[in-house]
């Protein structure tokens, strides 16, 4: 006859409540970095971030140009502060003929 094993405790349901000083809430933990690793963690970081930059800079210089562009159809600026004051009256533009 085979020897019982002891029973072992049955884990409740749920999570098992985090260790003192642990954020049960984090995803993962990083692990421990040597300072070179970390040096070139931050160095992708900040090259990343530089490319955000660039790339939120574009975006704001893109709407700076539509708004001048779509303001400059105006010839009455008092029309700009007016809801759907963006030459509403205006006659449509229609491609030249040829």
């Amino acid at each position: 006859m085979a020897a019982q094993q002891p029973a072992q405790p049955q884990a409740a349901h749920g999570p098992k409540p985090a260790p003192h000083g642990v954020d049960p809430q984090a995803v993962h933990r990083l692990p421990d970095l040597t300072v070179e690793q970390t040096a070139a963690l931050r160095a992708r970081q900040r090259t990343r971030n530089r490319a955000m930059l660039v790339v939120l800079l574009g975006l704001v210089v893109l709407f700076f140009a539509l708004t001048i562009s779509r303001m400059s159809q105006v010839e009455n600026p008092q029309t700009w502060s007016r809801p759907g004051g963006i030459a509403p009256n205006a006659p449509a533009q229609t491609a030249p003929s040829r």
